[in-house]
């Protein structure tokens, strides 16, 4: 079953869900006020999540309103039907969803009617403009527009979510796969998206790529026979069509039924794409597009509204999430029909209908030539970088030490890759079996043991390297504003598939959201990730918390990573810092990490230490200069 079907199975069957918490007349767990209609694409991707909490959770009442927003005929009609909706609730609701970015100026209208009730805004932007202007008239740079962490600073309970069309990076990838490209179309309907995107392209091409001529099409002003007409006359291969919408306040709710007969139309004649993810498989010949990754959002939209109603996390307390990654999609046959050269697909692209290739063909042969190969890799690396590693112990320390730090690291590395190493071999002899002698969860269980085996070598080569760089003056930092907030929210989730059974990671922020800091950022969210990564080897209970301030020592950002487990004795708070130093040998590692971090931070300006007032575990910390950009 394609993912459009299982999106319209999945409303189906909230539908009676919703109608069964309405009935009982009790306070819903989660209300969404939607700004569009159920049988738009865009709100039943953006509703996929809370399908698939419904399935999983059906003691939860969700319920959901659609404004239908282009349907109103003025403000006063669509002020009229936000009331009647909010005053219909039987209680205050335990969550509010906010889903479209039209939908965000009635934040304080429910603000009003809820003090400090639970908001998740979930749109394409972090801002929201006057109701007049979202509704009445055309896209406006000039427009007043209202960010959602205002609404934050004003002692709202808001988190938001941010799903954006990514406009530029599909002009990128459009004009790698038509290099030709001269002119670039906008098809955009009267929705509050397409104004603000259409002004926003225009800015983005005068500027990065003036060459190009845009064209808005825009439904207000233009017949969809006119369109078609302007398409078949300017159809080439140094055109293309960037769609958003077909939609115009007459007759909204058909044209918003008959957008993918729109999008038909329009792919059998020209090149087109679009900027979120699309159904390829009701769309034959779309060209494809660049889209936030659906995985993650749904994760994260989950995770949010489950933080929420079963631990009691405020979205206050929550950060603001921006969907800034993601891939293209192009479409093979699309590509073929009109006449493009498949060579130009991005490396990093997802590619639909594409042939049968040598891969899918010999997959299985070559995934064991490639576990060989591996191993045979990593022994080579090892060895070699055992060997760079002597060199630069003889280079460094003095003549009558040199012999005993080279059997120290040789006896230390010899027994921490011989473990891993062992396990990959002995569990790859078992993959390798005849069909039929092994059940299916236990290949899955072996194959599990070698990837954790492969990313524990992998983290020493790492950590080898490193060392080796800072030793021959090859290391260097690249200082640039960077959001610390979202650097320390990768490095959690970087190891959270780490965290010991019933145990979590806290994070509490003293860094303002907005706010960026000069800084080196891969190089600190290093040091973090190695505290975490400790953290997590050394704790067996209780919540990892990661902390940052910019107040516990003046003139610097703190950062702090505090465990629940054995702790350090007060008197081996430097010596842990030392190269191969490892207070428990039972536990895996080479006992460099600590010392690179310090060196890290050292090359940064800064510092890291051991909390020896710390008594309940262990507290690492971490100083960098506090320079604003």
């Amino acid at each position: 079953m394609n993912r459009m079907k299982r999106m319209l199975l999945g409303a189906f069957l909230l539908a009676p869900g919703f109608l069964f918490a309405q009935g009982k007349g009790e306070a819903e767990d989660l209300f969404i006020l939607s700004t569009h209609t159920p049988s738009s694409e865009w709100e039943q991707m953006m509703m996929d999540p809370i399908v698939q909490l419904k399935s999983l959770r059906p003691e939860f009442h969700f319920v959901i309103e659609d404004l239908q927003l282009l349907s109103h005929k003025d403000v006063k009609a669509l002020q009229h039907t936000v009331d009647s909706i909010l005053s219909s609730r039987p209680a205050r609701p335990r969550l509010v969803m906010l889903l479209g970015g039209s939908s965000f100026t009635y934040a304080e209208d429910i603000q009003k009617r809820w003090p400090g009730i639970p908001l998740l805004l979930v749109g394409e932007q972090d801002y929201y403009c006057d109701i007049n202007y979202t509704l009445n008239g055309p896209g406006d740079p000039n427009a007043r527009r209202v960010f959602v962490s205002s609404l934050k600073h004003r002692g709202f309970n808001v988190s938001l979510i941010v799903a954006p069309p990514m406009f530029r990076r599909t002009v990128e990838m459009i004009l790698q796969v038509q290099p030709l490209l001269k002119k670039l179309y906008l098809v955009a309907g009267e929705n509050y998206m397409s104004k603000e995107l259409q002004w926003r392209l225009e800015d983005y091409l005068q500027i990065q790529h003036p060459e190009i001529e845009y064209h808005p099409i825009m439904s207000s002003t233009t017949s969809t026979d006119r369109l078609l007409s302007i398409l078949e006359r300017e159809s080439g291969p140094d055109m293309a069509v960037l769609f958003s919408s077909w939609l115009v306040r007459k007759d909204y709710l058909e044209t918003v039924s008959t957008r993918h007969n729109t999008v038909s139309l329009l792919e059998s004649i020209a090149p087109v794409y679009t900027m979120f993810p699309s159904n390829m498989e009701k769309h034959p010949n779309l060209m494809g597009y660049y889209g936030f990754p659906l995985e993650e959002y749904n994760s994260s939209v989950k995770q949010y509204i489950m933080d929420v109603l079963d631990k009691g996390i405020q979205p206050s307390a929550q950060p603001f999430l921006y969907l800034q990654t993601g891939h293209p999609t192009l479409n093979y046959r699309a590509m073929r029909l009109y006449g493009l050269a498949t060579s130009r697909i991005p490396e990093n692209a997802e590619v639909i209908n594409r042939p049968t290739s040598f891969w899918k063909l010999y997959r299985r042969q070559i995934m064991w030539i490639g576990i060989v190969s591996f191993l045979a890799l990593m022994g080579f690396i090892i060895m070699t970088l055992v060997r760079s590693m002597h060199r630069m112990q003889r280079a460094r320390d003095l003549a009558e030490n040199a012999n005993q730090m080279k059997s120290a690291f040789i006896q230390n590395m010899t027994h921490e890759v011989r473990t891993p190493l062992n396990s990959i071999i002995g569990f790859s002899q078992l993959l390798g079996m005849p069909d039929g002698t092994l059940a299916p969860e236990e290949k899955e269980e072996y194959l599990g043991y070698v990837l954790n085996n492969s990313h524990l070598l992998t983290m020493m080569i790492n950590d080898m390297i490193n060392l080796s760089d800072m030793e021959n003056g090859r290391y260097t930092v690249e200082m640039a504003p960077t959001d610390l907030n979202e650097m320390t929210l990768q490095a959690i989730k970087a190891v959270e598939s780490r965290l010991p059974a019933g145990s979590r990671i806290l994070l509490k922020s003293g860094i303002d959201e907005d706010s960026r800091y000069i800084t080196d950022g891969m190089r600190v969210q290093q040091i973090l990730i190695n505290f975490l990564t400790n953290a997590c080897k050394n704790s067996t209970e209780g919540d990892i918390v990661l902390t940052s301030s910019l107040v516990e020592n003046p003139g610097y950002i703190t950062f702090a990573v505090a465990d629940h487990g054995p702790g350090v004795p007060a008197d081996k708070a430097e010596r842990i810092f030392e190269r191969f130093v490892k207070l428990n040998s039972n536990k895996q590692g080479a006992g460099l990490g600590l010392s690179i971090c310090r060196m890290m931070a050292e090359s940064l300006g800064g510092k890291v230490w051991l909390d020896t007032h710390y008594t309940v575990g262990a507290r690492f910390v971490l100083t960098i200069p506090r320079k604003e950009s």
